[in-house]
């Protein structure tokens, strides 16, 4: 089976660019606070500014994770046919388009073009979306839409930008003529490295998000307020009411994010299976991240 890689356009290079300016950003952020890893914890010098330069740090650091995927989506997008369907793969996913379900091939989009705003696309043109006359239209075009190849079925179209698209073409319609050996069923087949499936559910992705904001309100609320803590507080962790240090605190709301990140692990491996068990695993969550603010909460105050 022939794989056809997308053409190289000025899409793919500022991909690459993106990544490197995410990560030089990361790296102005988090380097400044090398010398704190050789300091006992209870030296460092934690406060607000530390606060705002750990969550740029996060923010620059989930930025640099999306921009490396979309580096990697790219590099890896290929489009692949046989006698049954049309292929379109990248990091493991694949989407199928039967080919007894093609209708015709167009280079563009024709009249549907003037209805379609541009974009812009990292890597190349991704996503979907849905057109007024009811199909949807998926986009894997490192080329402009008007220029893309559009293989179009009775209910979506296809941009597609292989090299040597008029060999692509001319392959793809003798395919067409012959027909299928075994029919196929329009899908996506999502790979099981990223967990799609877990991270585009609507309910996870809230109870995740709100889970993260607690625990940041938490962890800023600590970090702001531990200049002026004394040296020894008391946690009430028995009867003798033991002082600890001061930095002890700290460890309610890194103990939520250790439950958060055990909880999104358990929910990506059980979510094909029960999806249900998963979503109450992320709601989970954000009861324990209220738990511990409420724990800080009586423990200052």
């Amino acid at each position: 089976m022939r794989r056809w890689k997308p053409q190289a356009t000025w899409r793919m290079g500022a991909a690459v660019a993106a990544l490197i300016v995410a990560a030089a950003g990361l790296l102005a952020v988090l380097l400044p606070l090398r010398g704190l890893f050789g300091l006992a914890l209870e030296a460092w010098p934690i406060d607000g500014a530390l606060f705002w330069r750990t969550v740029a740090g996060l923010a620059l650091g989930l930025l640099t994770a999306v921009v490396t995927y979309r580096v990697a989506a790219t590099f890896t997008l290929a489009y692949t046919m046989d006698r049954n369907g049309l292929y379109i793969n990248w990091l493991g996913n694949r989407v199928v388009v039967p080919i007894h379900t093609i209708t015709h091939i167009d280079r563009g989009l024709g009249a549907i073009q003037s209805s379609i705003r541009p974009a812009l696309g990292l890597g190349y043109l991704h996503g979907t979306m849905r057109l007024d006359d009811g199909r949807t239209l998926h986009r894997f075009s490192t080329l402009p839409l008007n220029r893309a190849l559009v293989v179009h079925t009775e209910t979506a179209l296809y941009a597609l930008a292989p090299k040597a698209a008029d060999a692509f073409l001319q392959e793809l319609e003798q395919r067409r003529r012959l027909g299928p050996i075994q029919p196929l069923q329009a899908s996506f087949v999502a790979g099981r490295i990223f967990g799609y499936t877990f991270w585009l559910d609507g309910m996870v992705q809230a109870t995740l998000l709100l889970a993260t904001l607690i625990n940041l309100m938490l962890l800023g609320w600590l970090m702001h307020a531990y200049p002026a803590l004394p040296q020894f507080i008391d946690l009430h962790r028995d009867a003798s009411g033991i002082l600890v240090p001061r930095h002890q605190i700290l460890f309610l709301p890194l103990a939520g994010l250790a439950m958060a990140l055990v909880n999104v692990a358990l929910g990506m491996a059980i979510y094909r299976q029960l999806p249900v068990g998963a979503r109450l695993l992320q709601s989970g969550t954000v009861l324990v991240q209220l738990l511990f603010g409420i724990a800080a909460l009586t423990l200052l105050w």
